[in-house]
C-alpha cells in the first residue's frame, strides 16, 4: 500500500506545483470580482468560464475513457489536418467502443516507449475483433514524437495509416523521425495531467499472446488464458468540453466559503451563485479541476452589509469517521470541527454520548490515549437558534503488527532552487524513543527529469549534498544510474528518472539517529525549478519498534502568490494513524534575522482535492503551544503572531499543506511537519 499512496502523491505533488509551467492545465485568468450583497437579499451569479481556462488549448478535445482511468487529448489539426480529421471520424462512429491497447512496446529495448491501440476490440470472454478500417491517410509529419504526443501507427508504407494509435511515453523525437522512413505523424498532445493515467499502462506487464500480440500489456494476469477482464479496455473515445456545460468535460469547478452563514455557496456547471445571509465577512475559494487532479484556484472577500442575523450552527468541517491505533500503544488523538452560526456556537464533546468535563472547543485533543479510550466521539455546537451534533468519530485500538505503524514516509517540495541566497534546504530528523542504529533513505534533487511531466525551466544540473551540522556527510552530482538508487526508487514508489545520464542528484543514505539538512545547488551557479524529496526506504515488513524514522522535516523558501505558493506534500505510511503538528511560520522567523518574510502566512491541509483541515492565525492556543514543546519545535514569537498552526490526526495516505499569504501577500516562509506521539 505504501508504495502506492507514494506514486500518487508524485503525481498530485507536479500537479499542484507545476500548473505555471504546464500551459495545458488549469489555470486562473481574470481575477473574480467580489459582489456587493445585502443580508438575506438576492444571490449573485458568476460565470466561472471568465476567470479560469486551459491556456494554450485550441484545438478539439477527445477523451480517452480506459479502465484505469481518463486521458484528455487535444487534436493538433494545424499540424495534421488529415489525420485528425481521420481520427475523429474513428471517434464519431464509436468505432473504439471496447477497443483495448495492444502494444507495450520498448522501441530501443530499456524502457516500454509506446502504448498503442486502435486496432483491436474485444467482443468478450476471449474473443477480439479488428476495428473496421477507413481509408489510409497520408503522411503529415511536422511534429516530433516527444513524450505525452498522440501519434498514428502505420507500416513501411509512409501513407498507410489508419485506425491504429499510440501515445509516446518517452522522447521519441530521434527514433520515429523522419530518418526512419519519412516519420511518423503527430496529430495530438495528452493536455493536463493524461500522463499519470498513459504511463500507468505503459508500468503494467507485458505478455506474449501471439502475434500481433506479442507485446500486450495486461493487468491482473499470473499465466493461463487470457479473457477481457485482462485486457486494458477502452469504454469510449469522446468529443469533450473544456467546461462542464458540455459532457464530458475536462474542468469541474467547486467552490467553499469560509463562514457560510453569511455567504453560501453553490456550483453547478460553470456557474457559482453566491447566496447572503447574515451580515459579515467570508472568504470563497473557487477550484478549477481537470480530470486527473491538476486544479487551480482563486480566492476573494465577500462582505455583505446591514445588521447581522441570528443563524443556527451549521458544522462545516466534520472529524475524521474513523482513527485506528495499535492495540497496546499510547498515542495522542485530535477531533476537530469547524462551525458557523450567529451567535458564535458554543462546543461540548462527548465520549459515547457522555459529555467530556473540559472539552469545550472546536478541537479536542486527548493525549495518553490507549485502548482504555476507545470509543464514539461527538461534538455538539449550540448557540440561541439551535442545536447540531458532528458526525461520530470512532477511535479504535486493533491489533497491529509494528509494520502497521502510522509514520511519516515521504516528503517532497517543490520551489525555486540554485545558488546562494536560493539554496534549496530541505531539514529532518531521523529516531523516536527507544530506537536505535541506521535507517535507509533514498534522498534525490530532481531537476532535468522533471521535464518529462511538461514542466520547464527545470534546474540544469542539481547538487545535492547532506549535512550533519556543518559537516558535509554525502554528496552526488549525477546519479549516473547506480543500481542501489534505482532499487530504492522502485521499491519507495518513486518515479523513474527520466535516464541513467539524467543529470539529477540522488544519495542512497543509512542515517543514525539525529537531525540533517539536504541543500540542493546547482552545479555551475543556474537557477530552475527543483524537486527535493526525502523517502524512508525501509523494507516492507522489516519495520520495527527499534527502528528509526522520519520524525520531522521541513523546508524553507519564498511563497509567491497564485500557482507559485508553497505545498509540500508528505506520506503517513502503515495502516495506523498518526498524529502531525503542521506549521506555516513567516513572522516569527524575523526573530532569527530572516528579511522579507511572509507577513500573514494562511495554511490548509489537503487529501487529494478535499481540504481536512485549514488555519490562518495560530491564536496562540496553549494546546499547540505544549505540543509544540514536546515534539522540539521552537517556540512562536507571541500568541498575535499572524503564523499558522494546523493540529491533526490523520489516517494513512498522501497530504498537502499548501502554505500562502492572506490577501495574497508574499514573502520567506518555513513550513514543518512533525510527528506527535
Amino acid at each position: 500500500m505504501r508504495l502506492v499512496r507514494t506514486h500518487l502523491l508524485l503525481f498530485i505533488w507536479l500537479a499542484a506545483l507545476g500548473l505555471h509551467a504546464q500551459s495545458t492545465s488549469p489555470t486562473a485568468t481574470t481575477p473574480i470580482a467580489a459582489p456587493a450583497l445585502a443580508p438575506a437579499g438576492a444571490p449573485a451569479s458568476v460565470d466561472l468560464r471568465n476567470h479560469f481556462g486551459l491556456p494554450g488549448v485550441t484545438g478539439t478535445i477527445v477523451q480517452f475513457n480506459t479502465v484505469v482511468g481518463r486521458v484528455n487529448v487535444e487534436l493538433l489539426a494545424t499540424a495534421a489536418p488529415r489525420h485528425v480529421t481521420n481520427f475523429l471520424a474513428y471517434v464519431q462512429s464509436n468505432a473504439y467502443a471496447n477497443s483495448f491497447f495492444h502494444r507495450s512496446a520498448a522501441l530501443d529495448g530499456s524502457a516500454v516507449s509506446i502504448v498503442q491501440g486502435g486496432g483491436y476490440r474485444s467482443t468478450g470472454g476471449t474473443n477480439v475483433s479488428e476495428v473496421p478500417k477507413l481509408s489510409p491517410v497520408p503522411l503529415e509529419y511536422n511534429l516530433p514524437n516527444a513524450r505525452g504526443t498522440l501519434a498514428a501507427a502505420r507500416t513501411s508504407d509512409l501513407n498507410s495509416a489508419t485506425s491504429e494509435w499510440y501515445f509516446n511515453t518517452r522522447d521519441n523525437s530521434a527514433i520515429l523521425g523522419p530518418a526512419n522512413g519519412g516519420g511518423y505523424t503527430v496529430f495530438g498532445r495528452v493536455i493536463g495531467n493524461g500522463m499519470t493515467v498513459v504511463d500507468s499502462i505503459a508500468a503494467l506487464a507485458r505478455t506474449n499472446a501471439g502475434s500481433p500480440f506479442n507485446e500486450l500489456p495486461v493487468r491482473n494476469f499470473s499465466g493461463g488464458a487470457l479473457t477481457e477482464a485482462n485486457l486494458i479496455l477502452i469504454s469510449s473515445v469522446t468529443v469533450a468540453s473544456v467546461y462542464p456545460e458540455g459532457a464530458p468535460a475536462v474542468i469541474s469547478f467547486s467552490a467553499t466559503s469560509t463562514n457560510s452563514a453569511v455567504v453560501s455557496v453553490a456550483v453547478s456547471g460553470s456557474t457559482l451563485t453566491l447566496t447572503p445571509g447574515v451580515a459579515g465577512t467570508a472568504t470563497v475559494t473557487v477550484t478549477a479541476t481537470e480530470t486527473n487532479g491538476a486544479f487551480a484556484t482563486q480566492t476573494f472577500t465577500v462582505a455583505v452589509g446591514g445588521p447581522a442575523t441570528a443563524t443556527a450552527p451549521l458544522i462545516t468541517t466534520q472529524p475524521q469517521p474513523e482513527l485506528r491505533f495499535a492495540s497496546g500503544t499510547v498515542n495522542t488523538v485530535v477531533f476537530a470541527v469547524t462551525a458557523t452560526g450567529s451567535p458564535a456556537p458554543t462546543y461540548q464533546w462527548r465520549r459515547n454520548n457522555v459529555a467530556v468535563t473540559g472539552q469545550v472547543r472546536p478541537t479536542y485533543v486527548l493525549t495518553n490515549a490507549s485502548d482504555a479510550q476507545a470509543g464514539t466521539f461527538t461534538c455538539v455546537v449550540t448557540n440561541s437558534e439551535g442545536t447540531i451534533i458532528s458526525q461520530p468519530s470512532v477511535l479504535a485500538f486493533v491489533p497491529a503488527s509494528p509494520a502497521d505503524t502510522g509514520r511519516l514516509v515521504n516528503l517532497a517540495i517543490r520551489t525555486n532552487a540554485g545558488t546562494d541566497a536560493q539554496t534549496l534546504i530541505v531539514g529532518f530528523s531521523v529516531g523516536g524513543a527507544g530506537t536505535s542504529g541506521a535507517t535507509p533513505l533514498l534522498v534525490r534533487g530532481v531537476g532535468p527529469s522533471l521535464a518529462q511531466f511538461g514542466l520547464g525551466g527545470v534546474l540544469a544540473d542539481p547538487v545535492a549534498t547532506m549535512f550533519q551540522g556543518s559537516t558535509a556527510i554525502a554528496t552526488n552530482d549525477n546519479w549516473g544510474g547506480t543500481a542501489t538508487i534505482a532499487e530504492r526508487a522502485a521499491q519507495v514508489g518513486a518515479f523513474a528518472l527520466a535516464s541513467a545520464s539524467s543529470l539529477d542528484a540522488a544519495l542512497a543514505v543509512a542515517p543514525a539517529r539525529g537531525s540533517y539538512t539536504v541543500q540542493i545547488t546547482e552545479r555551475n551557479n543556474r537557477t530552475g525549478i527543483a524537486l527535493a524529496e526525502i523517502y524512508d526506504a525501509v523494507a516492507a515488513g522489516a519495520f520495527t519498534p527499534e527502528t528509526p524514522r522520519l520524525v520531522n522535516a521541513s523546508a524553507r523558501t519564498e511563497v509567491g502568490s497564485g500557482s507559485d505558493i508553497l505545498i509540500a506534500g508528505f506520506v503517513i505510511g502503515g495502516n495506523t494513524a498518526r498524529t502531525v503538528l503542521l506549521r506555516a511560520v513567516g513572522p516569527t522567523l524575523a526573530v532569527f534575522g530572516v528579511t522579507d518574510t511572509l507577513a500573514d502566512p494562511r495554511l490548509q491541509l489537503f487529501s487529494g482535492a478535499t481540504m481536512v483541515a485549514e488555519n490562518d492565525n495560530w491564536g496562540g492556543d496553549p494546546g499547540l503551544t505544549s505540543v509544540g514543546d514536546s515534539v522540539g519545535a521552537f517556540r512562536l514569537a507571541s500568541s498575535t503572531s499572524s503564523d499558522a498552526v494546523i493540529l491533526a490526526t490523520l489516517p494513512p495516505g498522501s497530504y498537502t499543506a499548501q502554505v500562502s499569504g492572506s490577501n495574497g501577500g508574499t514573502g520567506v516562509a518555513l513550513v514543518e511537519v512533525y510527528e506527535v506521539p
